[in-house]
């Protein structure tokens, strides 16, 4: 009662033949009449129309450095309102960009350091008070300053004590090179 079926890899390879032969005639169609209408446009051109073809060439040469120009102007054009714009903004808002230095009580374009000063702190005091003021940022008190006249001090103390020599430091102990050389001896027993 069954039936012997078609084979179905022979069924697959018809079919897939069958595609890929379409395939070919379609593009086999389109390569032709490209060539074949392409070759008759052209051989069978009228007077009239290579006078069309000339002339649009021409005056597209002609007009090409115009339509540059126009496209040119255009973006300028937009690059200017942009611009406009930008600087209306920050107008409305002052100055964009402000330093750290710009903020300190007397700084000026040199662009000093909060550490850096010409003058002594005597010469400054009526001097700070008048730029606090002006300024409206606060100044350091006499407490700060003092206490950072002894931190460069102890700073510098320190600084002078890594420039003294071995010989030096033992002499400002009072200790002589035997009683180093004992230390060690006993250290090692």
């Amino acid at each position: 009662m069954s039936t012997p079926s078609p084979d179905l890899s022979e069924a697959a390879s018809a079919a897939a033949e069958d595609f890929f032969v379409q395939i070919y005639e379609f593009f086999e169609l389109i390569i032709t009449r490209f060539f074949k209408n392409g070759y008759a446009s052209i051989a069978q051109m009228s007077g009239k129309r290579w006078t069309k073809v000339i002339g649009s060439v021409v005056f597209y040469l002609i007009i090409r450095p115009y339509i540059e120009k126009l496209f040119k102007w255009m973006h300028d054009r937009d690059r200017r309102k942009e611009k406009e714009k930008r600087d209306k903004e920050r107008a409305q808002f002052g100055k964009v960009k402000m330093t750290a230095n710009s903020l300190r009580p007397g700084a000026d374009d040199k662009g000093k350091v909060l550490g850096e000063v010409e003058n002594t702190d005597d010469e400054l005091e009526d001097e700070e008070d008048i730029m606090a003021a002006a300024s409206g940022v606060p100044e350091w008190n006499k407490m700060a300053r003092r206490r950072q006249k002894n931190y460069i001090k102890s700073v510098k103390k320190d600084q002078r004590a890594e420039d003294l020599s071995r010989d030096q430091i033992m002499e400002l102990l009072d200790w002589s090179e035997d009683e180093v050389v004992d230390e060690k001896t006993k250290k090692e027993l």
